[in-house]
């Protein structure tokens, strides 16, 4: 139904009703009509009152049949409130959602710019690579080429070892050999200068100034122990003096002068451990006893095992005579420097220590196989004290 219609409907409908409500309360007024024991007049107003009160009900009544929305408004309103609550809810929801599907679709084309980058540079190194792998394909031809060229020059390489391992074995009998002569000549002039030293000194069994005995005293002992001590070094020197041949039995072994009898006491009674040298006061011929005078020293530690003395560059590709030569030098460095550190020389030869033929010459040869420079260290090969002597290994 139209809204026009409705509103005749409503109008007429209004009227007849206000009619005949006024059609009621005239008639209840002329037979004086009451209601609850009103008075007439009262009576009529409360007519007129139940009248509109019917119009409105009337006019509701159609509205709600004839319109959903008056319905709606009368009766839905709490439902329709929910429902707008409601959808109000999950229209928040839906943007929030939509919001985050913006973010993730922001994301992702960022994520998408990103990996075009990503694939525009991977673009350019896969191109560089290609070209990297073609100037690594034309290398790899050229090295087939030389290792073509290597592989022919190695056979001759080893035809050439060949040859030259026949002459090293030539050569290493040679020198087998020339080693066995040199042995020989080393040997023949040990005897010669043990020969020419016992013609200079025959009859001498011990010369001036001869070290002959180094006796080490921990110190701080008694009257008496000091005594006892110093008759057992006396004993010690007695032996070696009839060893040698100096003295007899009427004249005595040995002659210790008194001032040196008071020196040694002393050192004996004295604290701290002491090194005492003994020494020959003069050339000692056969049967004379011998003159002992005695150097004291404080007993000390000068070089640890496993020092190193002495660095040295040294050329294994010069000839044997500069080779010996540095050798020595390095030698008379090494008795400097320990001579200069604590160590006691032989007061006779003014060494520290000694180092045979055999063994110079076994370094001098070892330096001259290796044929080119390097560093040859001089290193200590046992704890030395002042007392010395100090024994020492080469490291090549």
């Amino acid at each position: 139904m139209s809204g026009v219609m409705l509103i005749i409907i409503l109008l007429v409908a209004s009227g007849l009703i206000a009619y005949a409500g006024d059609y009621v309360g005239r008639k209840a007024g002329k037979k004086k009509l009451t209601i609850f024991n009103l008075r007439p007049k009262y009576t009529s107003r409360i007519i007129s009152v139940l009248t509109g009160i019917l119009i409105m009900v009337f006019a509701l009544i159609v509205l709600s049949v004839f319109s959903e929305n008056v319905r709606i408004a009368l009766f839905g309103m709490e439902k329709l409130k929910k429902e707008i609550s409601t959808l109000q809810l999950n229209i928040k929801s839906k943007e929030k959602e939509f919001s985050e599907i913006i973010k993730k679709y922001e994301a992702v084309k960022e994520e998408r710019g990103r990996a075009i980058k990503e694939l525009e540079s991977y673009k350019i190194k896969l191109n560089e690579l290609e070209e990297d792998r073609a100037k690594i394909l034309e290398e790899l031809n050229k090295l087939s080429k030389e290792r073509e060229i290597l592989c022919k020059e190695n056979e001759k390489l080893q035809r050439s070892i060949y040859e030259i391992s026949q002459k090293i074995s030539s050569l290493s009998k040679e020198r087998e050999k020339l080693l066995e002569e040199k042995k020989e000549l080393l040997d023949e002039i040990q005897f010669l200068n043990t020969t020419i030293t016992n013609m200079r000194t025959e009859g001498i069994v011990f010369r001036r100034g001869e070290l002959i005995l180094n006796y080490i005293s921990k110190g701080d002992l008694t009257e008496e122990k000091a005594k006892e001590e110093a008759k057992v070094l006396l004993s010690l020197i007695e032996n070696i003096a009839k060893e040698r041949g100096a003295g007899n039995e009427e004249k005595g072994f040995i002659w210790v002068p008194e001032a040196e009898w008071i020196k040694l006491l002393n050192a004996f009674t004295t604290s701290g451990e002491k090194l005492i040298r003994v020494f020959s006061l003069a050339n000692i011929f056969e049967g004379e006893p011998a003159l002992i005078t005695f150097e004291i020293y404080p007993y000390k530690l000068i070089f640890k095992k496993g020092d190193v003395l002495v660095l040295k560059v040294i050329d294994g590709s010069e000839d044997l005579n500069k080779i010996e030569s540095k050798l020595l030098e390095i030698l008379s460095e090494v008795n400097k420097i320990a001579q200069q550190k604590g160590v006691l020389p032989d007061p006779l030869t003014n060494t520290v220590g000694e180092i045979s033929f055999e063994e110079f010459y076994n370094i001098v040869y070892k330096i001259k196989e290796k044929d080119k420079k390097f560093l040859l260290k001089v290193i200590v090969d046992e704890d030395t004290y002042n007392s010395g002597p100090l024994k020492i290994r080469f490291e090549l």
